[in-house]
């Protein structure tokens, strides 16, 4: 059930450096708000027949002196599923508060991320099935899940010129503590360590467009589970993730035309329950956006 949660609308937030030399990556404050919604039907060789959301997103970005930023995002979302019954659920979501430390006059970035538990992450077992649809990295809900337990992830990036390009490295590990994802289920669970390291390239084409490409490599510690009556304790270790990106972006006047691309490969894990075949996935997406924007 991971899946990679991005906090990229705030990077969109950033306004320029003054003059004199403030490296805060924002430089003033500023919020963003919107409405999301997505829908996916099913043909009748599956139970399920559609699956949909509606999410409301609140980012706010805040300078912290010279040096360091900070950024705040959390939404309010629902998510239904209809099959022989018709299940949902609505609420916030986790709260996602980073710092930001710039070096070398914006080269580099250190951040540490905390996730803030205000969602709810605890369901009875009847709404499972809205958890897992939702979840899906095939149907890519902007919210995969509710909310989990609080977390702490430390990272750092850097980027350099070359040439045309611009060519960047980050890296991060993450820490979550354990919770209960079912209300009516004694069961505890407890994330393992994951690890990331992202490459990432781009540059300006013209006057008007831009190629963007990237990949990210990520890896996990075993898991750990435990639990009492019908369920019972055990491990299971993830399989690495890889996903390689890729995107062009075109503008004129207030217009922007965008073409996007990745693959999701997801390799086989291991789990003390030796009666499950392991599995892998991959996935691959392809997207053509066009943009308006109606005020300066």
């Amino acid at each position: 059930m991971r899946k990679p949660v991005t906090i990229g609308a705030a990077l969109l937030l950033a306004g320029p450096l003054s003059a004199q030399g403030a490296t805060a990556l924002y430089t003033r404050w500023n919020a963003l708000g919107g409405f999301e919604f997505q829908r996916y039907g099913f043909d009748g060789k599956i139970a399920v027949r559609s699956a949909s959301q509606w999410s409301l997103p609140l980012v706010v970005v805040a300078p912290l002196g010279r040096r360091m930023s900070l950024d705040l995002t959390t939404r309010l979302a629902h998510s239904q599923v209809d099959d022989s019954l018709t299940t949902d659920f609505t609420g916030l979501t986790d709260t996602q508060v980073r710092l930001l430390y710039t070096l070398g006059r914006d080269r580099a970035v250190a951040s540490v991320s905390l996730n803030l538990p205000t969602g709810k992450h605890s369901f009875p077992v009847t709404q499972f099935r809205v958890a897992s649809a939702v979840g899906s990295n095939f149907l890519s809900f902007p919210v995969p899940n509710l909310g989990t337990a609080f977390g702490i992830t430390g990272g750092v990036a850097y980027a350099v010129p070359a040439g045309q390009w611009n060519l960047g490295v980050a890296g991060s590990v993450r820490y979550q503590a354990s919770y209960r994802p079912f209300s009516d289920q004694a069961l505890d669970y407890n994330p393992g360590l994951e690890g990331r390291l992202r490459l990432g390239a781009d540059r300006v084409i013209g006057q008007r467009s831009r190629v963007l490409l990237g990949l990210t490599y990520s890896t996990f510690s075993t898991d750990q589970f435990s639990g009492s009556g019908t369920l019972v304790s055990g491990w299971f270790n993830p399989g690495a993730r890889i996903i390689g990106d890729l995107g062009y972006a075109y503008t004129w006047g207030r217009t922007t035309l965008s073409l996007g691309a990745w693959d999701y490969l997801r390799l086989e894990g291991s789990a003390n329950d030796t009666t499950n075949p392991a599995t892998k996935e991959n996935v691959i997406n392809a997207e053509l956006r066009l943009a308006r924007q109606l005020s300066p």
